[in-house]
């Protein structure tokens, strides 16, 4: 890694159009599998169908985890 590797990577992220962008993708993304049933909140009973569990970080951003696969 390189000296500047932190840096780089914190000002390539910070206020960009690629966060918006990544944020939004993450929330349609989520909110497909809610609509399909395939995912639950972090501390719902997840169904046959749950295949992932959306969690809240203490920054209020949202993370998928995978749970299982669905055939």
């Amino acid at each position: 890694m390189s000296a500047h590797g932190d840096e780089d990577r914190k000002s390539a992220g910070e206020g960009g159009q690629s966060d918006d962008a990544e944020r939004r993708a993450t929330e349609k993304f989520i909110s497909d599998l809610l609509a399909r049933g395939e995912a639950v909140f972090e501390g719902e009973e997840p169904t046959p169908r749950t295949t992932h569990v959306v969690e809240r970080g203490d920054d209020g951003r949202l993370t998928v985890r995978r749970l299982r696969f669905f055939h």
